[in-house]
């Protein structure tokens, strides 16, 4: 995992264009990608991200699952964590990169917490016979 910064901070009451990227950031940090090379999720609404991320995950040789926090599971590796935002109003939802369901890195650079968890997502292999090699 490499840190990578969120560029953008707005939240949904602002343009599309100056919406934060803190899950853009969190992404390239985990795959070590430079944030321009990271998916935007912004252009999407609804459910429609989620679909479109795993379809630009597939480039990697990987996919991803949400899991809600309610239940009883491990997570083990790298995952991005959804969390309530402390700094945007309006129950927007913040994403930061998790190490064993720990918070590992905020790309909000000015950050001192995070809100209330909400949910994981976590990535799976589609292969899990092929190795992933930098």
């Amino acid at each position: 995992m490499k840190k990578v910064y969120q560029t953008k901070f707005g939240g949904l009451d602002t343009p599309i264009d100056e919406r934060g990227n803190c899950f853009q950031a969190a992404v390239a940090s985990i795959l070590e990608i430079p944030i321009e090379e990271s998916i935007n999720i912004q252009d999407w609404n609804g459910t429609e991200w989620f679909d479109k991320f795993r379809e630009w995950l597939e480039q990697f040789g990987l996919s991803t699952i949400g899991l809600a926090t309610d239940g009883n599971i491990t997570i083990q590796g790298y995952h991005l964590i959804e969390c309530e935002s402390t700094t945007l109003n309006n129950g927007e939802l913040h994403v930061v990169v998790g190490l064993n369901q720990e918070v590992v890195h905020d790309p909000n650079p000015n950050a001192t917490t995070i809100g209330k968890v909400v949910d994981y997502i976590v990535f799976t292999l589609l292969d899990p016979a092929q190795r992933i090699s930098k």
